[in-house]
């Protein structure tokens, strides 16, 4: 069985033909801004990494949207200011955490394993006891 490959950005699943499998799906205004931030792909959570004192411009409000399934099908995120979609089937929400140093504001969000994530949809699935009464 072949692995699932997941790409840190939208775009790039878009490309390779996986339009669902990504993380984050950046905004164009977000885009064009590469240099004052980034995202670093760690093995169990993805990284950004914004500077703040960059994005006071107008429209550049930066902000992170957790949407269930919203992005996947949309190639571009159509967000007027500098935000960004998490895809909800790679990223577990419980357990994001953040930090503001230096000028920088950091954010961690923690990766769903592939095998967690078949157990988080089972979870929603009612199950039907084939058992028998003594």
């Amino acid at each position: 069985m072949a692995s699932k490959k997941i790409h840190l950005f939208r775009q790039s699943a878009v490309e390779a033909g996986n339009p669902g499998d990504y993380y984050i799906n950046p905004s164009e205004k977000l885009m064009t801004k590469t240099s004052d931030w980034s995202a670093v792909e760690h093995e169990d959570y993805i990284e950004t990494i914004f500077n703040m004192a960059a994005f006071k411009g107008p429209g550049e409000l930066v902000y992170g949207k957790r949407y269930k399934n919203q992005a996947i099908g949309d190639s571009v995120n159509k967000d007027d200011n500098c935000g960004y979609i998490l895809n909800s089937d790679f990223i577990d929400f419980n357990g994001i955490d953040g930090e503001i140093k230096d000028g920088l504001t950091k954010m961690y969000y923690p990766k769903i394993k592939l095998g967690e994530e078949n157990k988080k949809k089972k979870k929603n699935v009612v199950g039907v006891s084939t058992s028998t009464p003594n």
